[in-house]
């Protein structure tokens, strides 16, 4: 252990907090993360005062090699980029000082931040003086942590991560949540019935597991459920073939690696069931597969635990393997009379200033699959084996083996945030508190958002894969489900966005859902609004008996406002040098706007690298073909003071096809009373056209 002088006096106990309620701001860029709004003039205690100080520090000192590894991955970080500011393609960032201060982590455990402020040159940051704040940035991120046996072991939560998530000292780590968890108020697990076809794991040690089918309708159960990537392995599945085989027995070395680590660990947490879907689902029957993947809700609810291998890609790789190293740095520490010794590691700078991204392990390859939301969301309590540690969630919060605590979790269906009785559920808990459908649908659509941009095996299983989370809304507003949409919401539903996205070439869902795409939905509404557009019926066809599964057909016929679009092409190229993402919209115009138009939202990928070739394929797509904007709504004004025609309206633009009368989504569109040069809501409803959106 070797430390400078600057860090062996480092207060840890007395650093100064993080200002409360700081914006953050997204920048999609995993080292440069600017805290915004930080009072002028606050630091905090200080440490080296230059990245060269820092630097030759680090020649001798661990703690500062830490600090340094994470600095200059800012600073490489910041040079990338830099071309791009220089070039427009992008908003400069202003550059840190490179003068470092320490404050405590604003929440998740032990530890501190490295801050370092801007320079101060740029004319964003004397705005910024004018109102009393400075941006600063987050350069590194430390947390600490100590062994089993040490002197601080009560007052420090986290444990150094094991090389191996197999060792007994990390299943002794999930054993201890499952315990702590059985005292909860709010989880209260308990035995519950288990589905029809489950897997018995057996005795510790034993070479078999085996398919017990059919499980007696009612039996009551503790179980595991798996939520896991099939990856391209699917050798070993339950078919009509080989069903009675398995039911006589399942040798564990002949099956998939994560099969294998789940049924040990189900062995080693003292539960007999296992839950796995390739091996209690007939894959080569359709019908079976349809009717099992309906009790999606039940399957996962009903779960003691589900197991979330998160890091494996392949169902042949397992997860109760090797983790990535942590450089621990050990460091002389003191707490309420107990001396020791710490153990300081570097934290990820995207995790620590949007918590959200340590729930909903993006970069993991099963947080990347689309069945793996409606498993989590579903689940009561998850375990879930990351690439750098295993973390447990439960109503009461998210752990990891680190010290990391945060007192929320993944969106839950199950979490009585607003009940007054605990066994209340979530939708229970919101009508006894008179809250509206649409505020119950703020969860159906954050959802979405989730879901839209992940991953399928088999585009068709787009609606299949949330079916679950679909079913328990329904249950809980008593609304019917129309191919991703609420029949008595359908004008919000109808305004979804699209971000990221792009439409599928094999139909799955009619224009107008969501579902015909695969990419981020941006749906519901920030803002009151009054319909314009009437609904006057809906209807789809679905493949097979899942009202919530798979459709054939689609449409929605209405009544409102169309008025003619032209698009605005002179002097557009989304290829020239220096346009932003944006310019690869297209502008458009009405007949009586305003002749500059409005930018259009085309469904597809505007940010892509590819969408300026894309948005031209649309523009010559669209030549010679009428298109409408169908105006659907209009938006209260963010101003309470406001006049009630300062609002926007916001349409869908549309074309005619082939069926009479039909008419199908292209995209999005926002315009005020200028640019669509009328004000439908003052028109009679009979001067509205009649349409079908197909």
């Amino acid at each position: 252990m070797s430390l400078c002088d600057l860090c062996k006096n480092i207060p840890w106990e007395d650093l100064p907090t993080v200002p409360p309620d700081l914006p953050c701001s997204a920048t999609g860029h995993i080292y440069i993360q600017p805290v915004e709004d930080w009072p002028q003039g606050v630091r905090g205690h200080p440490h080296h005062q230059s990245l060269d100080a820092l630097r030759q520090s680090a020649s001798v000192c661990d703690l500062c090699k830490l600090i340094r590894v994470s600095a200059e991955n800012v600073e490489k970080q910041l040079e990338e980029l830099k071309p791009k500011w220089e070039a427009g393609e992008m908003t400069q960032y202003d550059w840190p000082t490179w003068e470092m201060w320490l404050v405590k982590r604003r929440e998740g455990g032990d530890g501190c931040w490295v801050m370092s402020f801007v320079d101060g040159k740029s004319e964003r940051n004397e705005r910024r003086k004018k109102k009393g704040v400075e941006q600063a940035y987050i350069i590194s991120a430390l947390g600490l942590c100590v062994r089993d046996g040490d002197a601080l072991q009560s007052v420090i939560a986290g444990r150094p991560v094991e090389g191996s998530a197999d060792s007994s000292i990390v299943i002794g780590r999930a054993r201890k949540w499952l315990h702590e968890c059985g005292k909860h108020p709010s989880c209260k697990p308990s035995k519950t019935i288990l589905p029809s076809r489950i897997i018995d794991v057996g005795d510790l040690g034993s070479p078999q597991a085996r398919l017990w089918e059919p499980v007696p309708a009612g039996t009551i159960g503790k179980y595991i459920s798996l939520s896991y990537c099939w990856g391209t392995s699917r050798e070993f599945t339950t078919t009509r073939a080989t069903i009675e085989e398995r039911k006589k027995g399942i040798t564990i070395a002949d099956i998939p690696a994560t099969y294998q680590d789940a049924i040990k660990l189900t062995r080693e947490l003292g539960i007999r069931y296992l839950w796995v879907d390739s091996l209690c689902i007939c894959q080569d029957d359709h019908a079976d597969w349809e009717r099992e993947s309906t009790k999606m809700l039940s399957t996962y609810s009903n779960a003691y635990l589900t197991v979330s291998a998160t890091r494996a890609k392949e169902s042949s790789e397992g997860f109760l393997g090797q983790r990535l190293d942590r450089t621990l740095v050990g460091l002389e520490y003191s707490r309420d009379g107990l001396r020791g010794k710490a153990l300081a590691f570097s934290l990820p700078l995207q995790e620590e200033l949007d918590k959200r991204d340590y729930i909903t392990l993006p970069d993991e390859p099963l947080s990347k699959r689309a069945w793996c939301l409606q498993e989590r969301v579903l689940s009561h309590r998850v375990l879930l084996y990351g690439t750098s540690q295993m973390f447990y969630e439960c109503n009461e919060g998210y752990h990891g083996e680190d010290g990391l605590y945060l007192k929320e979790r993944h969106d839950c269906a199950h979490k009585s945030l607003e009940a007054d009785d605990p066994d209340e559920s979530f939708f229970e808990g919101l009508k006894l508190n008179k809250r509206a459908k649409r505020n119950i649908l703020g969860g159906w659509y954050n959802l979405l958002w989730l879901y839209g941009p992940k991953k399928l095996s088999h585009a068709s299983d787009k609606l299949p894969a949330i079916s679950g989370i679909a079913s328990l809304y329904a249950e809980g507003i008593g609304e019917e489900y129309l191919a991703g949409l609420w029949r008595d919401q359908l004008i919000e539903g109808l305004m979804w966005q699209s971000l990221r996205y792009r439409r599928v070439s094999e139909y799955r869902a009619p224009s107008w859902s969501w579902a015909s795409g695969d990419g981020i939905p941006a749906t519901g509404q920030d803002l009151d609004y009054n319909e314009i557009a009437e609904i006057m019926d809906a209807n789809v066809t679905l493949k097979g008996s899942n009202p919530f599964g798979e459709v054939t057909d689609g449409w929605i016929k209405l009544r409102a406002p169309m008025v003619q679009l032209y698009t605005i092409l002179d002097n557009w190229d989304p290829e020239a040098p220096g346009r932003r993402p944006y310019d690869n919209n297209i502008k458009v115009r009405t007949e009586k706007g305003d002749p500059e138009g409005a930018y259009s939202r085309f469904d597809f990928a505007f940010t892509a690298d590819d969408a300026p070739q894309e948005a031209k394929k649309i523009a010559k797509s669209l030549e010679g073909v009428d298109i409408f904007s169908l105006v659907i709504l209009k938006e209260c004004s963010w101003d309470p003071e406001a006049a009630d025609d300062e609002g926007n309206y916001r349409s869908l633009i549309v074309k005619k096809v082939d069926r009479r009368d039909a008419y199908q989504r292209l995209g999005f569109l926002t315009l005020d009373k200028e640019t669509l040069g009328q004000e439908p809501e003052k028109q009679s409803k009979e001067e509205f056209s009649t349409i079908t959106l197909v």
